[in-house]
């Protein structure tokens, strides 16, 4: 488990100095090399020399290359068709909605989400109902779980978009997205979805799932920070949304002459884009792909599964009760333990130099991180013995 990279990436996490760090559900707190690339864009910022290049919205100098790299990576990370695939944005939340708000619904159409997505994918789909959408929700058999089938029983002959998370972020659940999309596609459904909780913890490939839309921000596992995500787009959908917002953009023109804004090829989701983009947070997600790509996915989901396989089964053996399953195929990376003392727990784990979330009420969330280590592991369970020892 303790490979050497992933004693190299540990190094440049600072939080992994100060505890057992099991929260990267919520975020990863940090790496140094991000911290690095700032002082490159802020030295690209200061840059003034003859004959410097300027691009509008693309910046100048040296950060026109930067963001243009950054594009590339991100296309190749998701195996994505290219660059014309993906728009920058600021968050998973503004993704979604540019999706949601600029698809051409018609009277009498229909989205189907979860009742428990987040709110960057949930509070989306509600806020339709300001167009006079109908929007259905899918309600979880369990209470944690929910099912490509719990989504697709609310769909009928008028839905046209069901939005869903890949990894739900309360609980850790895995869909079969692949599956899912499939049957979308015989209904003609587009299928929209939260990344965010995959990316960076298992390989994802946009083209082999099917999905039509992959929306994400970056400061989890994909180890950059707040600031940026992005939105990938299928050309079917992609040809259907219109730009919510018109501003400088490299699929957007202004013409001066008949002073209308154009938008010249349909397929380029930077359409989507307005004004400057998120430069210095862009520069930390560039960063965070090429480290991931250096170690490479399939190394990185196996030691996360590989680490999240001894949790689930080590804190299940001395006793706890772990709502999110076993199998790979329904999980990832984060997972759900019943207690009825949630907040307690979080303190005196902490308290103990282990960190992780409350979660939902009646459980605490626990999540492994690519750079997770044995002792990490190793103090989680000396903690959780202590905490039995202490509540039994």
């Amino acid at each position: 488990m303790n490979e050497p990279w992933v004693a190299r990436l540990r190094e440049q996490f600072p939080i992994t100095k100060h505890t057992a760090f099991f929260d990267i559900a919520y975020e990863n707190c940090g790496a140094a090399f991000v911290r690095e690339r700032a002082g490159d864009y802020f030295a690209h910022k200061a840059d003034v020399h003859p004959g410097l290049v300027k691009a509008g919205g693309a910046g100048k100098g040296e950060a026109i290359g930067v963001i243009a790299q950054a594009r590339e990576r991100l296309a190749r990370f998701l195996n994505a068709p290219g660059i014309k695939s993906l728009a920058f944005t600021e968050n998973t939340t503004q993704g979604i909605n540019l999706v949601l708000q600029g698809f051409p619904f018609r009277p009498g159409d229909n989205v189907v989400v979860g009742e428990l997505e987040h709110v960057a994918v949930l509070m989306p789909c509600l806020y339709l109902k300001q167009r006079g959408i109908e929007v259905r929700v899918a309600r979880s058999q369990n209470g944690v779980a929910l099912t490509g089938q719990d989504l697709l029983s609310q769909a009928d002959e008028h839905t046209r978009i069901i939005a869903a998370s890949y990894v739900q972020s309360c609980s850790g659940w895995k869909l079969d997205l692949k599956a899912l999309a499939e049957e979308c596609h015989a209904r003609g459904i587009y299928l929209v979805t939260d990344g965010i909780q995959a990316l960076g913890f298992q390989r994802v490939d946009v083209r082999a799932l099917g999905v039509d839309a992959m929306a994400a921000s970056c400061y989890k596992g994909l180890l950059a920070t707040e600031g940026v995500g992005f939105l990938y787009c299928a050309d079917g959908l992609l040809r259907e949304i219109r730009p919510v917002f018109a501003g400088d953009s490299p699929g957007l023109v202004l013409d001066r002459e008949r002073m209308e804004v154009l938008c010249p090829d349909p397929l380029d989701a930077r359409k989507l884009e307005s004004g400057t983009i998120p430069f210095q947070s862009i520069y930390g997600l560039s960063a965070g792909l090429e480290r991931l790509v250096e170690i490479g996915m399939e190394q990185v989901e196996r030691h996360v599964s590989a680490c999240y396989e001894q949790v689930h089964r080590g804190l299940t053996a001395l006793g706890f009760e772990v709502a999110t399953p076993l199998e790979p195929e329904k999980r990832c990376h984060s997972m759900l333990v019943c207690t009825d003392r949630n907040r307690e727990m979080v303190d005196f784990f902490l308290e103990q130099g282990v960190f992780f979330s409350p979660g939902r009420e009646g459980y605490v969330r626990i999540s492994v991180a690519p750079f997770t280590a044995q002792e990490d592991i190793d103090a989680l369970f000396r903690a959780a013995r202590l905490w039995l020892a202490r509540t039994r």
